[in-house]
């Protein structure tokens, strides 16, 4: 069925794939592959249909779109979309240099990136987060790591990290090569997804009763 108001029906038809394929997923150890797989949907399409510039106007000044504009500003660890869902373990940090080798990847304060001096996810808005997970996610940014926080080759997956290139202009990216890192607990993924998703529908039905009033 041609959906009403895409942004909105379509994650919860991706629930409805979450429900029924979670338990096959867990069961051929692909948790992790299917967490990454629905977000890549779940998160990125009413993020992107809710921006200024995307040429599909349909969300441009709703109450979806003035929603999220609200959440970005909302601190991370206490978001809406938290609401009755527990938060999980993540973090925020930067990589100064080479991404390549995900063992000690130095800190912008010294430390292994990895570590919890880095880590200022305490102080990120859910905009700084969104931003990192919607880079990852659109250009394949995604390292799957240890429970040391390191790729190791052939041990299951702890944590999933991703990453978007911090230097904003050319010049900087000519001068360093840094950048944003969330890393989440591979279990703690999941159900963020699917509170996210939840948040979309609930405002959804609820800006429909608006414009039915």
């Amino acid at each position: 069925m041609i959906p009403n108001r895409f942004a909105t029906e379509y994650p919860a038809r991706c629930l409805q794939l979450l429900e029924t394929f979670e338990p096959i997923a867990k069961d051929r150890d692909l948790f992790v592959t299917f967490s990454v797989m629905l977000a890549s949907s779940i998160l990125l399409v009413p993020w992107e249909r809710a921006n200024n510039r995307h040429p599909l106007k349909q969300e441009h000044g709703g109450d979806l779109q003035a929603e999220i504009k609200k959440l970005e500003k909302q601190k991370w660890q206490a978001a809406d979309f938290w609401a009755g869902n527990g938060l999980g373990e993540w973090r925020f940090s930067r990589i100064m240099g080479d991404p390549n080798e995900a063992r000690d990847w130095p800190g912008e304060g010294g430390n292994p990136s990895f570590s919890v001096e880095e880590n200022t996810i305490q102080r990120r808005s859910v905009g700084d987060v969104f931003r990192v997970l919607r880079n990852a996610l659109a250009h394949g940014n995604i390292i799957y790591l240890d429970e040391s926080g390191v790729e190791t080759e052939g041990t299951r997956v702890q944590h999933i990290a991703f990453l978007s290139r911090y230097e904003e202009n050319d010049e900087q990216r000519a001068a360093a090569e840094t950048y944003r890192l969330v890393t989440v607990r591979e279990s703690d993924f999941l159900p963020f997804v699917r509170a996210w998703a939840h948040w979309v529908i609930a405002h959804h039905k609820r800006d429909s009763e608006l414009r039915v009033a």
